[in-house]
């Protein structure tokens, strides 16, 4: 309990860092339901946008009064990243694409800090709701399944082998972490909330790669992969962590369950404003969705309306 006084007494600044590239309407879902649904003593807001040339977009952007920082300027996915961890001055930074809104009202966002300054072997907060198949192989899955992964982290970390945790914050918000099932942090460095000196330790994204090579999903042109392999490298034992419930969903709009994309200038999939004029999907709250009882963290489908 005196760590926690500890932190009421005075809370770390959080950094939020949303990227934007021509997609207006996921960014306004984006960036409102963030105001809405964050509630937290100090957040230092940046939005970094690569010079869409959507209409209203840049219009929009510096219409907003409440962020600190607002960067236009061509540059790749990782460039950006970069410079907004640099730029940062939250002990912790949430790095957050324009295309997941948030569905959870509350201050959650102190438990998460409260959990993270009290367990520093916590990497990546992901904070989005995962698909069903994700969360049944992360906490479900049969060791036989993945025989390698474990021989890995056997070799790695040997007797600091990453075994899985439940968390509690003090108000009762439960977090679960990932153990040797993933890495300890997002490896694309969105959507969680990550100290910003382990991104800083960890060294800057880089891109290895062409859209040719790495396809149209991969927006940090192979810089994930880079930082996924620099994370194993670097040997410390951190881990990726979830809320049993996740306060955040991805916008999804084209018919085959994915988001509309801009990659080298073209559009991508299905593009379309929210159905209500600012939201894609309802904002709900804690107590709400605790009412199902959930044993594993709540996944896109049984929570996302």
């Amino acid at each position: 309990m005196e760590n926690v006084a500890r932190i009421e007494n005075h809370w770390p600044k959080i950094t939020i860092a949303i990227l934007s590239w021509n997609r207006l309407h996921y960014l306004k879902a984006t960036l409102e339901s963030a105001k809405e649904c964050i509630q937290y003593p100090d957040i230092e807001w940046i939005v970094s946008d690569n010079e869409s040339i959507e209409p209203g977009l840049r219009g929009y952007i510096e219409g907003l009064d409440w962020i600190d920082k607002k960067i236009f300027k061509t540059q790749s996915h990782a460039e950006a990243m970069n410079e907004m961890v640099e730029l940062a001055k939250g002990k912790y930074i949430l790095i957050w694409p324009e295309d997941v809104q948030f569905t959870v009202r509350g201050d959650w966002m102190k438990d998460v800090v409260e959990v993270m300054e009290n367990n520093d072997f916590i990497g990546s907060m992901c904070l989005d709701y995962m698909r069903k198949v994700t969360v049944e192989n992360v906490f479900n899955s049969k060791l036989r399944h993945f025989r390698r992964k474990l021989l890995d982290e056997l070799r790695r970390y040997g007797i600091r082998f990453r075994k899985r945790k439940e968390i509690t914050s003090s108000r009762g918000f439960k977090i679960f972490t990932f153990g040797w099932m993933k890495q300890g942090v997002c490896g694309s460095g969105i959507p969680s909330l990550t100290r910003t000196s382990v991104w800083k330790e960890l060294g800057p994204w880089r891109v290895c790669g062409s859209r040719e090579q790495v396809g149209l999903i991969d927006s940090s042109l192979g810089a994930e992969d880079d930082m996924v392999h620099r994370f194993y490298e670097w040997k410390v034992p951190l881990q990726g962590a979830i809320p049993l419930i996740p306060v955040a969903a991805d916008i999804i709009t084209d018919p085959t369950g994915c988001k509309a994309k801009v990659r080298g200038g073209y559009r991508y999939g299905v593009y379309m404003p929210p159905p209500d004029g600012l939201y894609y999907y309802k904002i709900k709250s804690l107590e709400e969705l605790k009412k199902s009882n959930p044993t594993l963290p709540l996944n896109f489908t049984e929570a996302v309306e």
